[in-house]
């Protein structure tokens, strides 16, 4: 079990332990769903990408609203009443709970 928390602290680079990105889309007022988690904001990259792309082919709906947020880095899409969020969760670990 301890190379799984030397492990995840690896992919840590702010000093706040270990993370994933977590890519969900949805529609506004009805949900969403997880679409993939990732060790890392660039493994995610074109996965959220192609979200996007989707959401501008099959779609009607113009992108109204996108960007970063300058604090945490998460990534977010919003058309019409669609949205895409590829945000950064801290991970809990064994050597954290003791």
């Amino acid at each position: 079990m301890p190379e799984l928390a030397t492990t995840a602290d690896e992919h840590s680079t702010d000093g706040h332990g270990p993370s994933v990105w977590i890519l969900e889309a949805g529609e506004d007022y009805e949900g969403g769903s997880v679409k993939g988690v990732y060790t890392d904001r660039d493994l995610a990259a074109d996965d959220f990408l192609d979200l996007v792309r989707n959401l501008s082919l099959y779609s009607s709906l113009d992108v109204d609203r996108s960007g970063e947020d300058p604090d945490t880095c998460d990534l977010y899409v919003h058309g019409g009443c669609d949205w895409i969020t590829l945000t950064r969760y801290s991970v809990t670990t064994r050597r954290q709970l003791r």
